[in-house]
Protein backbone atom coordinates (compact mmCIF):
# COMPACT_ATOMS: atom_id res chain seq x y z
CA UNK A 1 0.00 0.00 0.00
CA UNK A 2 1.46 3.72 -1.15
CA UNK A 3 2.85 5.21 2.27
CA UNK A 4 1.72 9.13 2.72
CA UNK A 5 4.39 10.52 1.57
CA UNK A 6 4.37 8.39 -1.83
CA UNK A 7 0.48 9.56 -1.46
CA UNK A 8 1.36 13.52 -0.73
CA UNK A 9 4.20 13.78 -3.56
CA UNK A 10 1.71 12.05 -6.61
CA UNK A 11 -0.93 14.83 -5.50
CA UNK A 12 1.96 17.84 -5.61
CA UNK A 13 2.71 16.58 -8.89
CA UNK A 14 -0.51 16.53 -10.11
CA UNK A 15 -1.32 19.96 -8.72
CA UNK A 16 1.09 21.66 -10.63
CA UNK A 17 1.36 19.96 -13.68
CA UNK A 18 -2.66 20.93 -14.01
CA UNK A 19 -1.72 24.44 -12.88
CA UNK A 20 1.83 25.14 -14.54
CA UNK A 21 0.82 28.11 -16.36
CA UNK A 22 -0.36 29.54 -13.34
CA UNK A 23 2.31 28.50 -11.13
CA UNK A 24 4.63 30.08 -14.14
CA UNK A 25 3.03 33.07 -13.78
CA UNK A 26 3.25 33.59 -10.44
CA UNK A 27 7.29 32.81 -10.55
CA UNK A 28 7.59 35.78 -12.90
CA UNK A 29 5.27 37.96 -11.56
CA UNK A 30 2.80 38.18 -14.35
CA UNK A 31 -0.14 40.02 -13.95
CA UNK A 32 -3.79 38.50 -14.34
CA UNK A 33 -4.93 41.86 -16.49
CA UNK A 34 -2.13 41.47 -19.17
CA UNK A 35 -3.28 42.82 -22.15
CA UNK A 36 -4.84 39.54 -24.93
CA UNK A 37 -3.73 38.61 -28.13
CA UNK A 38 -4.26 35.84 -30.28
CA UNK A 39 -0.38 35.76 -32.68
CA UNK A 40 2.32 37.44 -30.92
CA UNK A 41 5.36 38.05 -33.49
CA UNK A 42 8.70 38.28 -32.69
CA UNK A 43 10.85 40.47 -35.25
CA UNK A 44 15.12 39.70 -34.83
CA UNK A 45 16.36 42.98 -36.11
CA UNK A 46 19.64 44.81 -36.34
CA UNK A 47 20.47 48.40 -34.73
CA UNK A 48 21.12 49.54 -38.09
CA UNK A 49 18.22 48.20 -40.57
CA UNK A 50 16.18 51.03 -39.95
CA UNK A 51 15.20 50.47 -44.08
CA UNK A 52 13.78 47.18 -42.94
CA UNK A 53 11.88 47.50 -40.51
CA UNK A 54 10.29 50.39 -41.85
CA UNK A 55 9.72 48.10 -44.90
CA UNK A 56 8.19 45.87 -42.70
CA UNK A 57 5.82 48.51 -40.97
CA UNK A 58 4.56 49.95 -44.77
CA UNK A 59 3.85 46.51 -45.80
CA UNK A 60 2.87 43.05 -44.11
CA UNK A 61 2.57 44.61 -40.82
CA UNK A 62 1.08 47.68 -41.81
CA UNK A 63 -2.51 46.00 -42.36
CA UNK A 64 -2.34 44.62 -38.82
CA UNK A 65 -1.04 47.26 -36.68
CA UNK A 66 -4.62 48.48 -35.32
CA UNK A 67 -5.77 44.80 -34.83
CA UNK A 68 -5.90 42.79 -31.33
CA UNK A 69 -5.30 39.29 -32.18
CA UNK A 70 -2.33 40.32 -34.09
CA UNK A 71 0.88 42.20 -32.29
CA UNK A 72 4.39 42.44 -33.45
CA UNK A 73 7.91 43.73 -31.73
CA UNK A 74 11.44 43.94 -33.45
CA UNK A 75 13.86 42.74 -31.24
CA UNK A 76 16.97 44.54 -30.52
CA UNK A 77 20.11 44.24 -28.11
CA UNK A 78 20.24 47.23 -25.69
CA UNK A 79 23.92 48.31 -26.99
CA UNK A 80 25.79 47.61 -30.59
CA UNK A 81 28.84 46.75 -30.38
CA UNK A 82 31.70 49.37 -29.52
CA UNK A 83 34.84 47.97 -31.14
CA UNK A 84 34.64 48.66 -35.02
CA UNK A 85 34.22 46.29 -38.00
CA UNK A 86 37.60 45.99 -38.89
CA UNK A 87 38.85 45.81 -35.34
CA UNK A 88 36.98 42.44 -34.74
CA UNK A 89 38.20 38.87 -34.67
CA UNK A 90 34.31 38.19 -36.19
CA UNK A 91 32.13 40.73 -37.93
CA UNK A 92 29.67 37.89 -36.00
CA UNK A 93 30.52 38.66 -32.19
CA UNK A 94 32.09 41.71 -30.60
CA UNK A 95 35.66 40.03 -29.71
CA UNK A 96 38.65 42.52 -30.19
CA UNK A 97 41.51 41.73 -32.83
CA UNK A 98 44.74 42.93 -30.75
CA UNK A 99 47.42 44.01 -32.90
CA UNK A 100 50.91 44.08 -31.23
CA UNK A 101 53.33 46.41 -33.50
CA UNK A 102 55.97 45.60 -30.98
CA UNK A 103 55.70 41.86 -31.90
CA UNK A 104 55.68 41.94 -35.48
CA UNK A 105 58.43 40.80 -37.77
CA UNK A 106 58.32 40.47 -41.39
CA UNK A 107 58.71 36.08 -40.41
CA UNK A 108 57.13 33.67 -38.19
CA UNK A 109 56.99 30.47 -36.43
CA UNK A 110 53.91 29.98 -34.89
CA UNK A 111 55.58 27.89 -31.77
CA UNK A 112 58.52 27.75 -30.02
CA UNK A 113 60.38 25.24 -27.74
CA UNK A 114 61.52 25.57 -23.96
CA UNK A 115 63.22 22.58 -23.06
CA UNK A 116 63.05 21.80 -18.98
CA UNK A 117 66.57 21.24 -17.39
CA UNK A 118 65.27 19.23 -14.78
CA UNK A 119 62.32 16.37 -16.04
CA UNK A 120 61.63 12.98 -14.38
CA UNK A 121 58.91 10.80 -16.14
CA UNK A 122 56.10 12.08 -14.59
CA UNK A 123 56.37 15.29 -15.41
CA UNK A 124 56.70 15.02 -19.04
CA UNK A 125 53.77 17.03 -21.18
CA UNK A 126 51.66 15.52 -23.54
CA UNK A 127 51.97 17.20 -26.89
CA UNK A 128 48.65 17.40 -29.24
CA UNK A 129 49.00 16.51 -32.99
CA UNK A 130 47.86 19.97 -34.63
CA UNK A 131 46.04 22.74 -33.91
CA UNK A 132 43.09 24.81 -35.99
CA UNK A 133 43.26 28.53 -36.42
CA UNK A 134 41.83 31.60 -38.17
CA UNK A 135 43.86 34.05 -40.32
CA UNK A 136 42.89 37.80 -39.11
CA UNK A 137 45.83 39.65 -41.65
CA UNK A 138 46.87 38.01 -45.02
CA UNK A 139 49.70 35.92 -44.55
CA UNK A 140 52.49 33.35 -47.13
CA UNK A 141 52.81 29.69 -45.44
CA UNK A 142 55.74 28.68 -46.65
CA UNK A 143 56.90 25.56 -44.18
CA UNK A 144 54.90 23.00 -41.89
CA UNK A 145 57.29 21.72 -38.86
CA UNK A 146 57.07 18.72 -36.06
CA UNK A 147 58.99 18.55 -32.75
CA UNK A 148 62.42 16.95 -33.17
CA UNK A 149 62.20 15.06 -29.98
CA UNK A 150 58.77 14.02 -30.93
CA UNK A 151 59.93 11.68 -33.82
CA UNK A 152 60.83 8.34 -34.01
CA UNK A 153 64.34 7.10 -35.00
CA UNK A 154 64.87 6.72 -38.59
CA UNK A 155 61.02 7.67 -39.19
CA UNK A 156 59.07 10.04 -41.93
CA UNK A 157 56.09 11.72 -41.02
CA UNK A 158 53.82 13.65 -42.60
CA UNK A 159 52.63 17.17 -42.14
CA UNK A 160 49.25 18.53 -43.89
CA UNK A 161 47.60 22.23 -43.90
CA UNK A 162 44.16 21.46 -43.91
CA UNK A 163 40.82 23.19 -44.46
CA UNK A 164 38.98 23.68 -40.61
CA UNK A 165 35.14 22.60 -42.35
CA UNK A 166 36.35 19.87 -45.36
CA UNK A 167 39.08 18.24 -44.60
CA UNK A 168 40.76 19.34 -48.04
CA UNK A 169 44.47 19.10 -47.72
CA UNK A 170 45.96 22.48 -48.82
CA UNK A 171 49.83 21.93 -48.86
CA UNK A 172 51.21 18.73 -47.06
CA UNK A 173 54.82 17.82 -46.93
CA UNK A 174 56.97 14.95 -45.54
CA UNK A 175 59.68 15.33 -42.47
CA UNK A 176 62.38 13.29 -41.45
CA UNK A 177 63.92 12.01 -38.23
CA UNK A 178 67.43 12.81 -39.82
CA UNK A 179 66.61 16.47 -41.01
CA UNK A 180 68.96 18.83 -38.82
CA UNK A 181 67.37 22.03 -39.91
CA UNK A 182 66.25 22.17 -36.37
CA UNK A 183 64.92 26.39 -35.34
CA UNK A 184 63.43 26.34 -31.97
CA UNK A 185 62.83 22.64 -31.33
CA UNK A 186 61.13 22.07 -34.55
CA UNK A 187 62.11 20.49 -37.76
CA UNK A 188 60.63 21.88 -40.83
CA UNK A 189 60.23 21.26 -44.55
CA UNK A 190 59.61 24.00 -47.40
CA UNK A 191 55.67 23.67 -48.63
CA UNK A 192 54.92 25.43 -52.23
CA UNK A 193 54.12 28.72 -50.87
CA UNK A 194 50.16 29.36 -50.32
CA UNK A 195 48.59 33.23 -49.62
CA UNK A 196 45.85 32.86 -46.70
CA UNK A 197 43.71 35.58 -46.70
CA UNK A 198 41.71 37.48 -43.79
CA UNK A 199 39.40 34.88 -42.54
CA UNK A 200 40.47 32.22 -43.43
CA UNK A 201 40.73 29.18 -41.23
CA UNK A 202 42.49 26.36 -41.69
CA UNK A 203 43.68 23.05 -39.26
CA UNK A 204 48.02 21.71 -39.21
CA UNK A 205 48.02 18.38 -38.78
CA UNK A 206 50.34 15.58 -38.01
CA UNK A 207 49.49 12.12 -39.67
CA UNK A 208 51.78 9.63 -38.26
CA UNK A 209 53.33 8.05 -34.96
CA UNK A 210 55.06 10.11 -33.14
CA UNK A 211 56.13 10.03 -29.28
CA UNK A 212 53.23 11.31 -27.07
CA UNK A 213 55.25 13.52 -24.22
CA UNK A 214 58.17 15.00 -24.01
CA UNK A 215 59.96 17.12 -21.49
CA UNK A 216 59.37 20.44 -22.58
CA UNK A 217 56.89 23.36 -23.59
CA UNK A 218 55.53 25.28 -26.23
CA UNK A 219 55.34 29.03 -26.50
CA UNK A 220 52.60 29.81 -28.99
CA UNK A 221 53.40 32.75 -31.59
CA UNK A 222 50.65 34.60 -32.79
CA UNK A 223 52.77 36.93 -34.95
CA UNK A 224 51.80 39.83 -33.40
CA UNK A 225 47.72 38.95 -33.61
CA UNK A 226 47.75 37.91 -37.12
CA UNK A 227 46.78 34.54 -36.45
CA UNK A 228 44.42 33.46 -33.63
CA UNK A 229 44.23 30.08 -32.40
CA UNK A 230 41.36 27.63 -32.07
CA UNK A 231 41.70 24.14 -30.96
CA UNK A 232 44.23 21.90 -30.62
CA UNK A 233 43.90 18.54 -31.69
CA UNK A 234 45.02 14.68 -31.15
CA UNK A 235 43.10 13.09 -33.93
CA UNK A 236 41.45 14.63 -36.95
CA UNK A 237 37.95 14.79 -35.11
CA UNK A 238 36.87 17.90 -34.50
CA UNK A 239 34.33 16.68 -31.38
CA UNK A 240 37.82 15.51 -29.58
CA UNK A 241 39.58 18.52 -30.03
CA UNK A 242 39.83 21.12 -27.21
CA UNK A 243 39.83 24.94 -26.85
CA UNK A 244 43.01 26.18 -27.04
CA UNK A 245 44.79 27.21 -23.92
CA UNK A 246 48.56 28.65 -23.84
CA UNK A 247 49.74 26.02 -21.27
CA UNK A 248 49.03 23.06 -24.16
CA UNK A 249 51.84 21.95 -26.35
CA UNK A 250 51.50 21.39 -29.91
CA UNK A 251 53.78 18.93 -31.93
CA UNK A 252 53.22 20.85 -34.88
CA UNK A 253 53.88 24.44 -36.35
CA UNK A 254 53.59 26.82 -39.57
CA UNK A 255 56.40 29.05 -40.84
CA UNK A 256 54.99 31.86 -42.47
CA UNK A 257 55.75 35.55 -43.74
CA UNK A 258 53.70 38.55 -43.64
CA UNK A 259 53.64 39.94 -47.88
CA UNK A 260 52.07 43.85 -46.38
CA UNK A 261 53.63 44.36 -42.76
CA UNK A 262 53.64 48.42 -43.40
CA UNK A 263 50.09 47.65 -44.29
CA UNK A 264 49.33 46.44 -41.17
CA UNK A 265 51.28 48.72 -38.69
CA UNK A 266 49.43 51.87 -40.31
CA UNK A 267 45.78 49.54 -39.73
CA UNK A 268 47.06 49.16 -36.22
CA UNK A 269 48.71 53.05 -35.96
CA UNK A 270 44.96 54.15 -37.30
CA UNK A 271 43.12 52.10 -34.43
CA UNK A 272 42.50 54.82 -32.02
CA UNK A 273 41.25 57.23 -34.96
CA UNK A 274 38.76 54.42 -36.43
CA UNK A 275 37.24 53.94 -33.27
CA UNK A 276 36.36 57.47 -32.38
CA UNK A 277 35.08 57.87 -35.48
CA UNK A 278 33.07 54.38 -35.03
CA UNK A 279 31.60 55.67 -31.26
CA UNK A 280 30.23 59.13 -33.03
CA UNK A 281 28.67 56.43 -35.80
CA UNK A 282 27.16 54.67 -32.41
CA UNK A 283 25.55 57.94 -31.06
CA UNK A 284 23.79 58.79 -34.32
CA UNK A 285 22.36 55.61 -34.46
CA UNK A 286 21.45 55.46 -30.75
CA UNK A 287 19.20 59.12 -31.69
CA UNK A 288 17.91 57.64 -34.98
CA UNK A 289 16.78 54.74 -32.71
CA UNK A 290 15.83 56.66 -29.86
CA UNK A 291 13.38 58.94 -32.70
CA UNK A 292 11.81 55.61 -34.07
CA UNK A 293 10.76 54.01 -31.00
CA UNK A 294 9.12 57.24 -29.57
CA UNK A 295 6.85 57.50 -33.12
CA UNK A 296 6.60 53.64 -33.39
CA UNK A 297 5.81 51.47 -30.45
CA UNK A 298 6.99 47.97 -31.52
CA UNK A 299 10.76 47.74 -30.42
CA UNK A 300 11.36 45.65 -27.52
CA UNK A 301 15.37 46.34 -26.55
CA UNK A 302 16.99 43.26 -24.83
CA UNK A 303 19.67 43.53 -22.49
CA UNK A 304 22.77 42.73 -24.12
CA UNK A 305 25.21 43.81 -27.14
CA UNK A 306 23.87 43.63 -30.84
CA UNK A 307 25.36 41.04 -32.37
CA UNK A 308 24.56 37.43 -34.78
CA UNK A 309 25.72 35.37 -31.61
CA UNK A 310 23.65 37.10 -29.04
CA UNK A 311 20.73 35.83 -30.99
CA UNK A 312 19.36 32.99 -28.94
CA UNK A 313 19.87 35.05 -25.29
CA UNK A 314 17.79 37.65 -26.77
CA UNK A 315 15.21 35.76 -27.97
CA UNK A 316 14.60 33.75 -24.24
CA UNK A 317 14.60 37.52 -22.87
CA UNK A 318 11.39 38.41 -25.51
CA UNK A 319 9.49 35.68 -24.75
CA UNK A 320 10.02 35.92 -20.79
CA UNK A 321 8.77 39.65 -21.52
CA UNK A 322 6.57 38.56 -23.78
CA UNK A 323 4.61 36.03 -21.34
CA UNK A 324 4.84 38.78 -18.35
CA UNK A 325 2.61 41.51 -20.34
CA UNK A 326 0.78 39.71 -22.50
CA UNK A 327 -2.08 36.96 -22.75
CA UNK A 328 -1.06 35.21 -25.99
CA UNK A 329 -1.95 31.86 -27.65
CA UNK A 330 0.46 31.74 -30.43
CA UNK A 331 3.61 33.29 -31.47
CA UNK A 332 5.74 33.59 -34.44
CA UNK A 333 9.22 34.35 -34.89
CA UNK A 334 10.95 35.61 -37.61
CA UNK A 335 13.50 38.03 -39.20
CA UNK A 336 13.53 41.62 -40.22
CA UNK A 337 14.32 40.57 -44.15
CA UNK A 338 11.41 38.59 -44.54
CA UNK A 339 7.46 39.39 -45.27
CA UNK A 340 4.69 36.90 -43.30
CA UNK A 341 0.98 36.41 -44.73
CA UNK A 342 -0.63 37.36 -41.52
CA UNK A 343 -4.31 36.49 -42.27
CA UNK A 344 -3.24 32.65 -43.75
CA UNK A 345 -1.52 32.07 -40.60
CA UNK A 346 -3.94 33.27 -38.15
CA UNK A 347 -6.97 31.33 -40.23
CA UNK A 348 -4.77 27.99 -39.84
CA UNK A 349 -4.29 28.77 -35.87
CA UNK A 350 -7.66 29.91 -35.07
CA UNK A 351 -9.37 27.05 -37.58
CA UNK A 352 -7.58 24.08 -37.02
CA UNK A 353 -7.76 21.53 -34.17
CA UNK A 354 -4.39 20.58 -34.52
CA UNK A 355 -2.78 24.39 -33.49
CA UNK A 356 -4.19 23.91 -29.61
CA UNK A 357 -2.10 26.74 -27.98
CA UNK A 358 -1.77 24.12 -24.32
CA UNK A 359 -0.05 21.47 -26.32
CA UNK A 360 3.70 21.33 -27.45
CA UNK A 361 4.37 21.97 -30.91
CA UNK A 362 6.02 23.85 -33.35
CA UNK A 363 4.92 24.26 -37.05
CA UNK A 364 7.44 24.97 -39.60
CA UNK A 365 9.61 23.90 -42.42
CA UNK A 366 12.53 21.97 -41.08
CA UNK A 367 16.19 21.14 -41.09
CA UNK A 368 16.60 17.24 -40.34
CA UNK A 369 20.32 15.51 -39.52
CA UNK A 370 21.68 18.85 -40.04
CA UNK A 371 25.62 19.14 -40.19
CA UNK A 372 27.33 20.44 -37.49
CA UNK A 373 29.62 23.56 -38.91
CA UNK A 374 33.38 24.40 -37.90
CA UNK A 375 33.77 27.27 -39.59
CA UNK A 376 32.82 30.92 -40.28
CA UNK A 377 29.49 32.30 -39.20
CA UNK A 378 27.99 28.93 -38.06
CA UNK A 379 30.99 27.48 -36.53
CA UNK A 380 29.90 25.25 -33.18
CA UNK A 381 32.25 23.67 -30.82
CA UNK A 382 29.80 24.05 -28.20
CA UNK A 383 27.51 20.99 -29.49
CA UNK A 384 29.00 17.53 -28.90
CA UNK A 385 27.63 15.89 -32.05
CA UNK A 386 28.19 15.86 -35.80
CA UNK A 387 24.30 16.87 -36.85
CA UNK A 388 21.80 18.66 -34.95
CA UNK A 389 18.42 17.62 -33.59
CA UNK A 390 15.21 18.86 -35.88
CA UNK A 391 15.15 22.52 -36.04
CA UNK A 392 12.86 24.90 -37.40
CA UNK A 393 14.32 27.62 -40.43
CA UNK A 394 14.91 30.30 -38.66
CA UNK A 395 13.37 32.42 -41.50
CA UNK A 396 9.63 31.63 -40.01
CA UNK A 397 8.29 29.48 -37.23
CA UNK A 398 5.02 29.22 -35.00
CA UNK A 399 4.97 27.87 -31.62
CA UNK A 400 2.46 27.16 -28.91
CA UNK A 401 1.45 29.31 -26.01
CA UNK A 402 2.92 26.09 -23.67
CA UNK A 403 6.06 25.82 -25.54
CA UNK A 404 7.02 29.65 -24.81
CA UNK A 405 6.11 29.00 -21.33
CA UNK A 406 8.45 26.10 -20.93
CA UNK A 407 11.50 28.09 -22.86
CA UNK A 408 10.52 31.08 -19.75
CA UNK A 409 10.43 28.38 -17.03
CA UNK A 410 13.99 27.10 -18.11
CA UNK A 411 15.48 30.29 -19.57
CA UNK A 412 17.95 30.72 -16.73
CA UNK A 413 19.75 27.04 -17.71
CA UNK A 414 19.36 27.11 -21.28
CA UNK A 415 22.82 27.17 -23.31
CA UNK A 416 23.10 29.40 -25.87
CA UNK A 417 24.44 27.74 -29.16
CA UNK A 418 25.81 29.50 -32.26
CA UNK A 419 22.12 30.56 -33.81
CA UNK A 420 18.94 30.71 -32.60
CA UNK A 421 16.94 28.11 -34.87
CA UNK A 422 19.67 25.47 -34.40
CA UNK A 423 19.52 26.41 -29.81
CA UNK A 424 15.61 26.15 -30.45
CA UNK A 425 15.71 23.10 -31.63
CA UNK A 426 18.26 21.66 -29.21
CA UNK A 427 16.56 23.05 -26.06
CA UNK A 428 13.14 21.87 -27.51
CA UNK A 429 14.62 17.75 -28.28
CA UNK A 430 14.66 17.49 -24.13
CA UNK A 431 10.66 17.73 -24.35
CA UNK A 432 10.34 16.02 -27.93
CA UNK A 433 7.59 18.33 -29.12
CA UNK A 434 5.09 17.50 -31.99
CA UNK A 435 7.05 18.43 -35.03
CA UNK A 436 4.22 20.42 -37.41
CA UNK A 437 5.95 20.32 -41.18
CA UNK A 438 4.84 22.39 -43.80
CA UNK A 439 6.94 23.17 -46.93
CA UNK A 440 4.66 26.11 -47.41
CA UNK A 441 6.99 27.84 -44.82
CA UNK A 442 10.19 29.38 -46.93
CA UNK A 443 13.58 28.89 -45.42
CA UNK A 444 15.33 31.19 -47.91
CA UNK A 445 14.30 33.13 -50.59
CA UNK A 446 12.84 30.17 -52.87
CA UNK A 447 8.82 30.37 -52.50
CA UNK A 448 5.50 28.63 -53.95
CA UNK A 449 1.73 29.81 -54.50
CA UNK A 450 0.57 29.42 -51.17
CA UNK A 451 3.93 30.12 -49.04
CA UNK A 452 2.93 31.79 -45.13
CA UNK A 453 6.16 33.93 -45.96
CA UNK A 454 9.02 35.37 -47.99
CA UNK A 455 12.54 35.53 -46.80
CA UNK A 456 15.97 37.22 -47.35
CA UNK A 457 14.41 40.31 -49.20
CA UNK A 458 16.07 43.65 -49.63
CA UNK A 459 13.86 46.52 -48.81
CA UNK A 460 12.73 47.25 -52.20
CA UNK A 461 12.19 43.73 -52.44
CA UNK A 462 9.85 42.98 -49.81
CA UNK A 463 7.68 46.33 -51.24
CA UNK A 464 7.67 44.02 -54.53
CA UNK A 465 6.13 40.93 -53.19
CA UNK A 466 4.24 42.57 -51.12
CA UNK A 467 1.99 44.30 -54.06
CA UNK A 468 2.40 40.90 -55.18
CA UNK A 469 -0.27 39.59 -52.14
CA UNK A 470 -2.31 42.85 -52.49
CA UNK A 471 -3.12 41.89 -56.23
CA UNK A 472 -3.60 38.34 -55.83
CA UNK A 473 -3.17 37.06 -52.61
CA UNK A 474 0.07 35.25 -52.88
CA UNK A 475 4.01 36.12 -51.86
CA UNK A 476 5.23 34.67 -54.71
CA UNK A 477 3.88 36.16 -57.57
CA UNK A 478 0.90 36.86 -59.86
CA UNK A 479 2.01 34.97 -62.68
Amino acid sequence: MPSFKTFLSISITFVISFYYEEFLRLRYWAPSDREHTTLAVGILSGYENFKEREAARSTWLGKYSFQNDMKAWFILGNSSCQIPPEYRLSLYSCEKWNINISELQEKFYTAYLVKNTFCPPNLERPFYQGFSFQINYPIVITKLGILSSLLLPDSEIKVALLDVQSKEVIVQTLISSNQSNNIYGYVYANVDTILLPKNYEGLILVEGYLKGIACSDTIWNSGGGVITFKRVYSTPEHLKSKKYSTNLNVASSIAFYIPDIENLKSIARDEEQVTKKWILHLAELNNRLRIEMEENNDIFIADGVDTYRSLPAKLLKFYKWLHLNYDFRFVVKTDDDSVLDISGLLKQLTENSQFDSTKLWLWSNFRRDWPVNYVGKWADYEYQSSVYPTFPCGSAYVMSRQIVLWLVSNAQTLHNYQGEDVSMGIWLSAINPDIIEDEDFACDARCGRTSYNRAQMSDGEVFRVWSYYERCRSLCSCD
